[in-house]
């Protein structure tokens, strides 16, 4: 029936149980469209590698420059340079950023610099450390998306500032991580479309195309 549909979609379908079936059951049956780490359409594929030849002629110039050692791209490049390719290959509302997680998985008080008083003694600032992780998603509008876990760190005075510091870090930490799986998620999708691993078609029920944007 699927090979004559070009606009099936299930997402709001709602399943339910009759005599003698249990919840358990329908779950088996039900039709889930998972598209973490796999290209929901053509579109998605062919973004993703405007995108990625971005990132690589940025790559190529920071690899042959002598002022770089041989660091992982994802510690050379920045988070506003990535969102910038993004918003160039994928158009301003093509992606969006999802942060599902938030965690503070440590707050110490540290010992800060000596500074004079106006008795004349000194006494020490303390300051504050916050450690955070962050997850998040990185959306495509056809529903594509790639997700990763990030890590901050922060010093300051303020709790408030520290915790505000390593938070920003965290996210961005992350985000540049999912931005960077597209790569992998598109070479991976071409063994797999080279092998007739998809058994529900290249895009399940989506039908976008190349054209779409």
């Amino acid at each position: 029936m699927s090979a004559y549909l070009t606009n099936l979609s299930y997402e709001n379908a709602v399943y339910a149980t009759g005599a003698g079936v249990s919840d358990s059951d329908v779950q088996d049956l039900q039709i889930v469209e998972n598209w973490l780490n796999r290209p929901a359409s053509e579109w998605a594929v062919q973004k993703i590698g405007v995108f990625q030849s971005k990132i690589e002629q940025y790559s190529y110039r920071i690899y042959h420059s002598s002022r770089y050692g041989k660091h992982p791209i994802a510690k050379l490049i920045p988070a506003f340079t990535l969102i910038q390719y993004a918003n160039e290959a994928l158009g301003y509302d093509g992606w969006s950023l999802e942060v599902t997680n938030v965690n503070v998985t440590s707050c110490r008080e540290i010992g800060g610099e000596a500074r004079a008083v106006n008795s004349g003694e000194s006494t020490v600032e303390l300051k504050y450390e916050v450690l955070t992780e962050a997850h998040v998603k990185v959306v495509l509008k056809d529903g594509t998306y790639t997700q990763s876990e990030g890590f901050g760190k922060a010093v300051a005075l303020s709790k408030s500032d520290c915790f505000n510091k390593s938070k920003k870090e965290a996210i961005n930490n992350a985000l540049k991580k999912s931005f960077l799986k597209f790569e992998t998620m598109v070479l991976d999708h071409e063994k797999k479309v080279a092998s007739n691993y998809y058994v529900d078609g290249l895009y399940g029920s989506k039908q976008w195309s190349k054209q779409s944007s």
